[in-house]
């Protein structure tokens, strides 16, 4: 199947009414609604996840080559597999019912599939306020966990939903920001920026935006000033050198640590 036919248009299953003119005058026609369910094919192994999402808790795993029931799909985090898509599908599997990225599923006939009642599934609500942020962070920060850009890890949600292991995976964990995976590149989306002088523990600090993917941005959670001049912060950080742990810095001393950012929701 070509790449470019996979992707499909995420939609509801709501019918249609056609008016018709009758010798009677008008009646109302009712469209018949789409099938919600369609069969496919996995064109790889594919982990089921708790989430539309590469972080999330994984479930189980469809060999390649099984043929499946995607009840429907979702939106979600995008995905580089047979197929490029950010659409995931819900899927039952060996008694395990989760997501399966569409990447690695081909479907024959999609027309019909219809978007998952998100209402079944609410994503988790951010960090409620700074000190909750502060406290997941710790959550990482008391384990030592080690900095890695490919690993995952949960942070302390009784779902064991997990968060990549870097500088901004971090931030997303202590934020619990569940609807994308995020880097420095999107956290704007997010976060705005702030002066220095309005930082409050629990904001952020780092470079964001185009250009810093990788080893070229940094990102790390604002925990306080060290002296009334504001020269010297604390920090809360995934760190390439030391992994998840508390440092101080000083401010514009490094290319990352020039300006500040704040939740959007705070």
């Amino acid at each position: 199947m070509p790449k470019n036919t996979t992707t499909l248009r995420s939609r509801r299953l709501l019918g249609t009414a056609a008016a018709v003119l009758m010798a009677g005058g008008l009646t109302a026609v009712q469209a018949p609604a789409a099938s919600a369910a369609a069969g496919g094919t996995t064109t790889d192994a594919v982990n089921i996840r708790a989430e539309a999402t590469t972080g999330s808790a994984v479930l189980g795993s469809i060999p390649g080559g099984t043929d499946i029931t995607v009840e429907c799909q979702t939106e979600g985090e995008q995905v580089e597999g047979t197929y490029s898509t950010h659409h995931w599908g819900k899927v039952t599997y060996n008694g395990q019912t989760g997501y399966v990225s569409r990447a690695y599923v081909t479907i024959p006939d999609a027309a019909g599939l219809g978007a998952c009642d998100t209402a079944e599934d609410p994503a988790p609500d951010p960090g409620a306020d700074r000190q909750q942020v502060l406290d997941r962070a710790n959550h990482w920060v008391s384990q030592g966990l080690p900095y890695s850009m490919e690993g995952y890890a949960p942070g302390p949600d009784a779902d064991g939903y997990k968060f990549r292991t870097d500088c901004s995976g971090m931030v997303a964990m202590a934020y619990n920001l569940r609807d994308q995976s995020y880097s420095t590149v999107n956290l704007p989306e997010k976060f705005s920026p702030i002066a220095k002088e309005d930082l409050q523990p629990g904001d952020i600090i780092g470079n964001l935006g185009p250009g810093s993917a990788g080893a070229a941005g940094h990102v790390v959670i604002f925990n306080g000033w060290v002296d009334d001049a504001k020269t010297q912060f604390r920090t809360l950080e995934q760190n390439g050198s030391h992994g998840a742990v508390a440092l101080t810095h000083t401010w514009g001393n490094a290319f990352w640590s020039q300006q500040a950012y704040r939740y959007n929701g705070f």
